[in-house]
């Protein structure tokens, strides 16, 4: 049910809900340049947050909400900027918060970022934050929720110049339709490669119509290539 909450919000964020975050900057790029912009900031944090999740846990991660979708956001209190929201999932049959909680402090650290930790309430109810900020990730959050031996780690880069629904058309080849989310891979594993185009034909579906992961994944040997951004 959770990934099945997260995933129409995924496809609700693709479709243009708005997101009040503050942004820097005025200028705002259209077109191929857009495009170039957005998926420069796609690689470089998702990049980061990749490493992150592969210093805690080297296997597949669960893909809550994928982060190339951009999202409507305010700069200056006028909706001129775009936003991403990245989330992975790992439920492991073991964990050790101590384990985590260093291995995710090191690697935001590794990345150039500060790291801090915050705990919040006792037994059931407890949840240790591994918080990391600065770099091109801005703001990503490791917590862990030992009562429900689950790993959630969730990325928000910030809000950035430019207009989200004509980067969002650009992303997936044309308009969004409402299942532009089984483009996206379930999984992050080892072998992730950073992919910001998704268009409607040429793009692998992963998951079922029911939202359901298609197992085993569909196996690409090349991805669809923008005609954006050259």
């Amino acid at each position: 049910m959770r990934g099945g909450i997260r995933r129409g919000l995924m496809v609700a964020l693709a479709a243009g809900m708005v997101v009040m975050v503050t942004g820097c900057g005025s200028s705002a790029p259209t077109g191929d340049g857009l495009y170039r912009d957005g998926e420069d900031r796609y690689v470089r944090y998702a990049t980061t947050m990749h490493s992150v999740i592969m210093a805690i846990h080297q296997g597949d991660w669960s893909v809550e909400s994928y982060g190339a979708s951009p999202i409507a956001c305010r700069i200056g209190g006028e909706l001129s900027g775009y936003a991403y929201s990245w989330v992975r999932l790992l439920e492991p049959d073991e964990l050790d918060v101590d384990t985590v909680v260093g291995a995710a402090t090191t690697a935001f650290e590794n990345a150039g970022m500060e790291a801090e930790v915050a705990a919040f309430g006792e037994g059931e109810s407890q949840e240790v934050n591994v918080i990391g900020t600065g770099g091109a990730v801005g703001r990503g959050v490791v917590t862990i929720r030992p009562s429900r031996g689950a790993i959630e780690v969730s990325a928000s880069p910030g809000c950035f110049p430019g207009d989200a629904g004509e980067l969002s058309d650009m992303v997936f080849g044309g308009l969004v339709y409402e299942g532009a989310s089984r483009r996206f891979p379930a999984f992050e594993g080892p072998g992730w490669q950073p992919r910001f185009y998704f268009p409607e034909q040429g793009s692998p579906i992963y998951r079922n119509e029911d939202g359901t992961p298609i197992l085993p994944q569909p196996e690409t040997t090349g991805f669809p290539v923008a005609p954006y951004g050259s």
